[in-house]
């Protein structure tokens, strides 16, 4: 009698056998615990992007993630400079699109956001975003980008802290996808809390 052993992970990959990898929700449990582990309470009751955006195990895990998610047919991702590039560029990384900068430069009008490098009219765009609060920064890059002549596919948060960015986003036609809410994040952080 013989017991069947399981394959390793190259035959596994051969014959399509995908039970080798963790299912995507226990990625996201994962991930999730270990934002609120790096970012969760540093400054207040609310995740610090600086501090799950700076930690290169987390950054690569969420860039994987959010690849899954970019919508078929974009062309390229723009992330705003500071918080958002860095997460735009892990993303580009991972995907292999190229990245748009988006950055407030002065003009003979005051400040205004300028995209930096090479983006064309009827390109498909993804606005990625590390954390969106009331969605003002989201759609001042959406209206950089339809500026261009370019179209916004829709904007790509790791989080959303629910202060209205999808309402103000909907309101110009664009959709959030967002990874994780701060409800999550809350719930995740308070059970930590009372665990201990």
């Amino acid at each position: 009698m013989t017991s069947a052993r399981p394959p390793d992970f190259l035959t596994a990959l051969a014959v399509g056998d995908l039970s080798v990898f963790q299912p995507d929700d226990v990625r996201r449990d994962e991930l999730l615990a270990d934002l609120v582990a790096a970012a969760w309470g540093t400054h207040g009751e609310f995740i610090d992007a600086d501090q799950f955006l700076t930690k290169p195990t987390v950054l690569r895990r969420l860039a994987s993630i959010l690849a899954g998610r970019v919508p078929a047919g974009v062309d390229r991702l723009v992330g705003r400079d500071p918080h958002s590039l860095v997460l735009g560029a892990a993303l580009a990384l991972e995907t292999g699109l190229p990245l748009v900068v988006a950055r407030v430069v002065e003009s003979g009008d005051g400040p205004r956001l300028g995209l930096h490098g090479e983006l064309h009219a009827g390109e498909r765009v993804l606005v990625v975003e590390g954390v969106t609060g009331t969605g003002a920064s989201a759609a001042e890059a959406v209206r950089a980008v339809r500026e261009c002549g370019a179209v916004v596919a829709g904007v790509l948060a790791a989080v959303d802290r629910g202060h209205g960015a999808a309402e103000l986003l909907e309101g110009v036609a664009v959709t959030l996808d967002r990874l994780f809410s701060d409800d999550e994040l809350r719930h995740t952080a308070n059970r930590g809390r009372t665990a201990s």
